[in-house]
């Protein structure tokens, strides 16, 4: 299946999205769309075990495409607000793991994207990372008001915001928005090795780990208990669980297939 604004590719079974939407890979509603298919598309794929989403041309994205917002009304800035938060909140509640690999400058809503994956994952020179939006009298309205604030606490997600300051990857990784920092020519090398890790792996525990921390955020400790338990009894019912304990149990390496 071919796309307008993405290439989509595989890597044994580690999902590759790469934006292509030149100069800048900024996001239109067009595009918007385009990534909720995508994401929807890649949910339903028993072929891909993990997921790395990427820029090309040395560039992750701009965010949302201003000049276009400019020329518009409300009801177009509506939209791609709307369509933004569905096809994020539908890629943070998929069960596979979602790595962003941030090979250049992440700004705005690039960043809420790569908020709404599991690792990210950074280039390190001249790349800047931020939310810049308050520098020309918005808000950041992909979900970073409700993410980094989670990811990094409230004081230093609020600083972030209001001053709209970019961040450098070491920067970046010493607040903790990036997990890891490589150069240029090893990032998605590294990146690969570890999506590959994972795919190897019992991803169908991975992914209700996954379910089982996104959705205890807010609960109390007695309703994330129950919810483990919960998990835990349609993981204990899985092909991997029992691969992993026969394998185990015979000193061997378990084949896991993600059932």
């Amino acid at each position: 299946m071919s796309y307008k604004f993405f290439e989509l590719s595989k890597e044994d079974t580690v999902g590759i999205i790469s934006l292509n939407n030149p100069p800048v890979n900024a996001f239109t509603l067009e595009m918007a769309k385009e990534f909720d298919k995508i994401i929807n598309h890649i949910t339903g794929m028993e072929s891909i075990k993990s997921l790395i989403i990427t820029g090309k041309e040395k560039i992750f994205s701009a965010g949302a495409d201003i000049g276009l917002m400019r020329s518009r009304d409300w009801k177009y800035l509506e939209a791609l607000i709307e369509v933004g938060q569905r096809a994020f909140k539908r890629l943070e509640s998929s069960e596979k793991i979602v790595i962003a690999v941030i090979n250049g400058h992440c700004m705005g809503g690039a960043l809420e994207l790569a908020l709404a994956c599991d690792r990210r994952l950074m280039a390190t020179g001249r790349a800047r990372l931020g939310l810049p939006e308050v520098k020309i009298g918005l808000i950041p309205s992909w979900g970073a008001a409700y993410r980094l604030p989670r990811l990094i606490g409230k004081s230093k997600a609020l600083d972030l915001i209001i001053r709209g300051k970019l961040l450098s990857a070491e920067e970046a990784k010493e607040v903790g928005i990036v997990d890891e920092i490589y150069s240029d020519d090893e990032l998605l090398k590294k990146s690969l090795e570890y999506a590959k890790e994972i795919s190897s792996g019992a991803t169908f525990a991975m992914g209700m780990i996954k379910r089982c921390i996104n959705e205890s955020v807010g609960l109390a400790l007695e309703e994330s208990m129950r919810l483990e338990c919960e998990v835990q009894s349609e993981v204990f019912r899985s092909h991997d669980c029992k691969e992993g304990m026969n394998a185990f149990l015979e000193k061997r390496n378990p084949n896991f297939v993600g059932k």
